[in-house]
C-alpha cells in the first residue's frame, strides 16, 4: 500500500511539472488527495498572487467600468448563474486571487451592482469563507466617500455573495498605463485616500492591501478604496493570517508585512502602501520592480527606493520627501498616521511650504548607498584604484602613455557607470543596462590589468570577485552571463599581453575551472534561496 503523501511532496511535485513546461490538473490534484484538500487550494490561491502572472498578481478585485470577458476560459471553480436570487448577473468585470466580480442588477429596485462571489465556489474553504466574510464584514463598518459601500451580504444555492456599489471609473493602474500622472493630481488623488484610509483606521480597519489595482477614480475624480479582502480589524484576532504568513501584493507591502511578521502590521504598513501608492503615480512603476515577486521582496526588506523626481523631473523636493517618509524602513521613521501624511499634502497642494528636515551627511550616504548600491560600490572601487594609480606613477616620477591611457579607462568607467544607473533605475531598461554593465566592467578591467605593470598576477582575483558579487542579484541567467564574460575577459589577456606575465600556461586552465565551480557553486545557492520562496512557510 501505498504511504500518504506529505503537502510539501505533493506541491513539489506540482512545482517540478509546471517547470518542465507541464500544466498539471489541480481538480485532480485535488481528488487525488483529499486529506490536504485545504492546504492545496490555500497554496493555489497564494501561488496565484505572488508567483502568477502580472494580471493575476495585480488582483483587481473591485467594480472596473471594462467590458465583460465572456470568452476568457475560467480559472476558478465559479460558474456564473444568470441569475442569483434578486440579482440579475450582467456580465464578469474581474478576477482576482480571492474573488470573482459581476456586474448585476437588482431584479426589483433596477440597481446596478458589483456582485462579488467567492472564487472557490462551492469547494471554498471554511478559512476561505470566513476571510470572504471578515472582507465584507471590514468594508461595510465603513461609511466614507473614499471607500466603497457595500450594500448586501448573503448565501444562495452554497455560493457566498456580497454586494457593493458599481464604481463607473477607472483603476489607478489603467491610469498610468500611459505614463505617470501630473504630480498635483498625484498628490491631490493621494490626499483623499489618506483620508479615507484614516476613517478606516479610526474605525479600526486595517486595509493592508492598498496598491492601484485596489483604487478606483469614479467620473467625479474621487478615488474610491475596493477589496477589504486582507483588511484586519484591530479589535479581533480571527487567526486568520499568521505569523510567517504573507498576503498581499510585494511592491506594495511594507517591509514588516513583507517579513511575514503579520503581528507588527499596523496603520503605519497601510502608510507605507500609500507612500508606494504615490511613488507608482508620480514616477509611473511602484518603487521596486522585479522579474518575480520574490525580487521584490529582497529589495522591499533592504533597498531603499529611487526617489520620484528621478524619474520624473515634475516631481517637487516636498513631494519626494512625503513619497519617501512614507517609504521608511523602520515604521517609527515614517508618518504617524494617514491624517499627518494628507496634512503634508495638502501644504504641497496650496503652495504652503512642507517641513523637510535637513540629513546629515552619513545620512544622505547611507540612504544613497541603499538606493543605488551598484553604482556606489563602483564609485569607491575606482576611486582606490584611481588613488593608487596615481599615488604609484607620482613616487615614479612623470607621466607616462601608459599612465594617461589607466586615467582616461578609469575616467571612462566612472562616465559609464553612472550613465547604466540611469537604466538601472527604470523598469524597462534594466536588464539590459545591467548586462551592459556587467560587459563594461570585465572590458575596462581587462584592458586595465593588460598594461598595469609587473606583478600583475595578483590582480586576476577580480574576475572571480566580479562573479561572487553578480550573485547578490539573485538571478541564475546573469550569473552564468557575468562568468562567461570574464572567462573571456582572462581570454583576451593572451592577446592584449603575454599571458605567461600573469601565470603558466598550464595554470590558466585551472583559474578557469576555478571560476566555473564558483559558477556553479553559487548557482546552486541561488536556486536554493529561490525555492524556499515558493515554500517561504505557509506556501507563499
Amino acid at each position: 500500500m501505498q504511504s500518504q503523501k506529505t503537502i510539501e511532496q505533493v506541491i513539489a511535485a506540482y512545482v517540478t511539472a509546471r517547470e518542465r513546461g507541464e500544466q498539471p490538473s489541480r481538480s485532480q490534484l485535488l481528488e487525488d488527495n483529499p486529506s490536504l484538500a485545504d492546504e492545496l487550494r490555500e497554496f493555489f490561491q497564494l501561488h496565484d498572487q505572488l508567483s502568477g502572472n502580472e494580471k493575476d498578481a495585480e488582483t483587481q478585485a473591485g467594480a472596473i467600468d471594462t467590458p465583460g470577458t465572456p470568452d476568457k476560459p475560467a480559472s476558478s471553480h465559479v460558474q456564473p448563474p444568470r441569475e442569483l436570487g434578486d440579482y440579475e448577473i450582467l456580465e464578469e468585470i474581474d478576477r482576482g486571487g480571492m474573488g470573482v466580480v459581476y456586474k448585476a442588477r437588482h431584479k426589483e429596485l433596477g440597481r446596478v451592482v458589483a456582485l462579488k462571489l467567492i472564487r472557490s465556489g462551492e469547494l471554498a474553504s471554511e478559512e476561505e469563507i470566513q476571510r470572504f466574510r471578515s472582507e465584507a464584514e471590514a468594508a461595510a463598518a465603513l461609511t466614507h466617500p473614499g471607500i466603497v459601500p457595500i450594500y448586501e451580504v448573503g448565501m444562495l444555492d452554497g455560493l457566498v455573495y456580497y454586494t457593493m456599489a458599481y464604481i463607473n471609473g477607472q483603476s489607478l493602474a489603467e491610469m498610468v498605463d500611459a505614463g505617470p500622472l501630473d504630480p498635483k493630481e498625484a498628490a491631490r488623488i493621494v490626499q483623499k485616500l489618506c483620508v479615507a484610509v484614516e476613517h478606516a483606521h479610526q474605525a479600526g480597519v486595517f486595509h493592508r492591501d492598498i496598491k492601484p489595482a485596489n483604487v478606483l477614480v469614479d467620473k467625479s475624480g474621487q478615488p474610491i478604496l475596493i477589496d477589504f479582502g486582507l483588511a484586519k480589524m484591530a479589535h479581533q484576532d480571527n487567526g486568520l493570517t499568521t505569523t510567517g504568513q504573507l498576503l498581499g501584493t510585494p511592491a506594495y507591502m511594507a517591509p514588516e508585512h513583507a517579513s511575514g511578521r503579520s503581528t507588527e502590521v499596523t496603520p503605519m504598513s497601510d502608510v507605507y502602501s500609500l507612500g508606494a501608492l504615490l511613488h507608482f503615480l508620480c514616477a509611473g512603476q511602484p518603487p521596486f520592480t522585479g522579474p518575480t515577486p520574490f525580487d521584490v521582496l529582497l529589495q522591499v526588506l533592504d533597498r531603499a527606493p529611487v526617489p520620484p523626481s528621478k524619474l520624473n523631473r515634475r516631481v517637487s523636493y516636498e513631494l519626494d520627501y512625503v513619497c519617501q517618509r512614507g517609504l521608511e524602513k523602520d515604521p517609527k521613521d515614517r508618518y504617524d498616521n494617514a491624517a499627518q501624511m494628507a496634512g503634508d499634502l495638502s501644504r504641497i497642494l496650496a503652495g504652503k511650504p512642507v517641513d523637510c528636515p535637513t540629513l546629515s551627511p552619513w545620512s544622505r550616504f547611507e540612504s544613497w548607498w541603499r538606493r543605488e548600491p551598484i553604482l556606489v560600490v563602483h564609485l569607491i572601487g575606482i576611486g582606490i584604484t584611481t588613488s593608487i594609480v596615481a599615488i604609484s606613477q607620482w613616487v615614479r616620477g612623470g607621466v607616462t602613455d601608459e599612465f594617461v591611457l589607466r586615467i582616461i579607462l578609469l575616467l571612462t568607467w566612472i562616465l559609464a557607470s553612472f550613465a547604466l544607473q540611469y537604466g538601472v533605475v527604470r523598469e524597462r531598461l534594466r536588464d539590459a543596462a545591467c548586462l551592459t554593465w556587467a560587459t563594461v566592467d570585465v572590458c575596462i578591467y581587462t584592458t586595465l590589468i593588460a598594461f598595469a605593470a609587473p606583478p600583475r598576477s595578483m590582480l586576476l582575483i577580480g574576475y572571480p570577485m566580479m562573479i561572487v558579487a553578480s550573485s547578490l542579484f539573485y538571478r541564475k541567467r546573469f550569473l552564468v552571463y557575468m562568468t562567461t564574460v570574464c572567462i573571456i575577459g582572462f581570454l583576451m589577456l593572451a592577446w592584449l599581453a603575454p599571458l605567461e606575465d600573469f601565470v603558466k600556461y598550464d595554470f590558466a586552465a585551472i583559474f578557469i575551472a576555478g571560476l566555473v565551480v564558483i559558477c556553479f557553486t553559487l548557482l546552486s545557492t541561488i536556486r536554493r534561496v529561490r525555492s524556499m520562496s515558493v515554500f517561504y512557510d505557509d506556501e507563499v
